[in-house]
């Protein structure tokens, strides 16, 4: 294989990514020490990484090009090759789905924004799971490897203060800090963000290859702003008459959850959703967690004042506080409000 088709062939792109992240002076050419300070893995000794650059080096030049690079690799992707095209596409379509979204979100029903979330919301975590398995399986073979032999250390620049963590998280850390540094474009594309509704909003780089790990942090940045989005479309004022005023009711329950008992109380958490979002006169049932704490609120749109009271004394809203005894920090904290029926976008005829 040639150092074009190395470089170009499918599921190669993101070996460039890694040269750009590898080289900090920006000189086209990793040095011994670039070299080094970034595949150093905490396992490889230094006279090991000497000879892996030398057989890597192959035009001896004491330095390595994007194609010595992508040529070594190539030859050892085995059934990594159809992983990293996978990416390529993946990194692809993200974009694709970013852009479309920002451009046709703001126009979409109620309901079809509520369905543009869920779906950004699942691809998010299933790509986690994904992201999760991948830091699983290394931390296991790191492992492995350190057995039968001292770790080594990173060095101070790429490292960071002295750390007592296992190498994989080490690692893992480091590629995380260089990650940041530099992206390449994918084909035809330039360094762009997208906005909703024409207001600046967060940015999202529409660029290359730097993992999952960005594909999750991209997704959830978004879908978080989507959220903020949520479009409702009063007057100013407007004159109506009470019998023809037609209500939604919003309710909001705020529930403090004991860290110890999260995993009982998601369980029963989804079973009411899953119970009460079919009761009539539902029209949506949502839930938001705070990240890094155990405080959630269940945000729930009924249909009528009269459905939301109703529902206050059902049998399935009785069952999940009667479930929540002992698991909260604090008492429910519920809230509800009303608002004309034609303010929600998609219902006004």
């Amino acid at each position: 294989m040639s150092s074009t088709e190395s470089e170009t062939g499918k599921g190669m792109s993101i070996f460039l990514d890694v040269f750009r992240r590898a080289d900090k002076n920006d000189d086209n050419c990793l040095s011994r020490e670039e070299f080094q300070s970034f595949f150093s893995d905490g396992i490889l000794k230094p006279d090991e990484l000497e000879e892996l650059f030398n057989k890597i080096d192959t035009h001896k030049s004491n330095n390595i090009d994007t194609g010595e690079l992508s040529t070594y690799f190539s030859s050892q992707l085995g059934p990594f090759r159809a992983i990293f095209g996978t990416i390529e596409e993946l990194s692809q379509g993200v974009s694709n789905a970013l852009q479309d979204t920002a451009q046709e979100y703001p126009k979409k029903s109620f309901y079809d924004q509520f369905t543009v979330r869920f779906m950004m919301k699942e691809i998010s975590t299933q790509l986690a799971a994904v992201q999760q398995s991948l830091e699983t399986a290394a931390d296991h073979l790191e492992a492995d490897a350190l057995k039968d032999r001292e770790s080594q250390t990173l060095p101070v620049d790429v490292l960071g203060p002295p750390t007592n963590s296992t190498a994989g998280w080490i690692c893992r850390r480091a590629r995380r800090q260089l990650s940041t540094q530099t992206s390449i474009p994918l084909a035809g594309e330039s360094q762009t963000s997208i906005s909703l509704a024409g207001k600046s909003q967060t940015s999202i780089p529409l660029a290359g290859l730097s993992g999952l790990t960005e594909q999750v942090d991209r997704l959830k940045g978004f879908i978080d702003e989507l959220e903020n989005k949520v479009k409702i479309d009063p007057v100013d004022e407007e004159q109506v008459s009470l019998e023809d005023d037609n209500l939604v009711t919003v309710v909001s329950r705020k529930m403090d959850v004991l860290e110890e008992h999260e995993s009982t109380f998601r369980e029963h958490l989804r079973t009411y959703i899953e119970t009460a979002d079919n009761e009539p006169g539902c029209i949506s049932i949502s839930v938001r967690s705070v990240k890094d704490g155990n405080l959630f609120t269940i945000f729930e749109v009924w249909a009528s004042p009269e459905k939301a009271k109703s529902h206050m004394t059902s049998a399935v809203l009785t069952t999940l506080k009667e479930k929540c005894v002992g698991l909260l920090a604090k008492d429910e904290e519920c809230n509800s409000f009303n608002i004309p029926e034609k303010w929600m976008s998609g219902t006004e005829s």
